[in-house]
């Protein structure tokens, strides 16, 4: 009868999961600055005139519809 071992753990097995770990939280970072960037657009777009919405090429039902939309979109 063969006497199983367990064998040891690879030594950079817990570095690649911290590594993995690591790039997971860059990505959720990534993430949350993009929707707070968004939302943050959409806030200034709603607080623009009339005037400098014609000036960029939008009307009111163009900003309200993006003003609309979630931070996620």
């Amino acid at each position: 009868m063969t006497m199983m071992t367990k064998a040891a753990p690879h030594p950079l097995a817990a570095t690649t999961g911290r590594k993995t770990l690591a790039a997971l939280l860059a990505a959720l970072v990534r993430v949350l600055g993009r929707w707070q960037h968004r939302r943050r657009s959409r806030i200034a777009l709603s607080n623009l005139s009339e005037f400098h919405l014609r000036d960029i090429g939008l009307d009111l039902r163009s900003r309200d519809h993006e003003v609309g939309r979630p931070f996620w979109e």
